[in-house]
């Protein structure tokens, strides 16, 4: 049996192949989002693939159309349309930080591709300072790196997941 694992939690677990990722959330106790219940109308059971994207279903036109519609790619998944076929580690993502108005501004400068990674750059490096809102000074700190990083990175899944572990402190 495949073996998942969830962070921020650290929950880990052998679950059923082709179990879905927010079905082996349920199954080993971590709360995952999802207003929908499962059918890809939202986005709110978003996870990122942090290892084992080639233990995974391939995207279905319900998923791709929904992480379109929410201007999400790789290393993004909707956990509700991902079946686990091998060992996978998964990251949930943090629920955003309060972004200024100004600091706001400054991040719809990025591109949709990158926007959400490096979003999530900027806030856990805020939340290592101890901040508890992103402002135009933070932004402009953090911002212009980490969008600088994930143009290194380009598209390539792996490499993005990788960014992802530096900022949380996992690699």
């Amino acid at each position: 049996m495949p073996k998942v694992t969830f962070y921020p939690t650290g929950k880990s677990g052998e679950v059923p192949r082709e179990m879905s990722l927010l079905d082996a959330a349920e199954k080993l106790g971590v709360i995952l989002h999802h207003d929908c219940g499962g059918f890809a109308t939202c986005s709110t059971c978003r996870i990122l693939i942090v290892e084992g994207t080639t233990h995974l279903s391939e995207i279905d036109l319900d998923e791709e159309n929904m992480l379109e519609e929410a201007e999400l790619s790789a290393p993004f998944r909707l956990s509700c349309q991902t079946k686990i076929l091998g060992d996978v580690v998964a990251r949930i993502p943090d629920q955003q930080m309060k972004w200024s108005k100004e600091a706001l501004q400054e991040l719809e400068d990025h591109t949709a591709e990158t926007r959400e990674i490096v979003r999530i750059i900027v806030e856990a490096r805020s939340r290592k300072r101890g901040l508890s809102i992103v402002d135009r000074s933070t932004a402009t700190l953090l911002l212009d790196d980490a969008k600088a990083q994930v143009d290194r990175v380009g598209e390539n899944p792996a490499g993005l997941a990788a960014l992802i572990k530096q900022a949380y402190g996992e690699s």
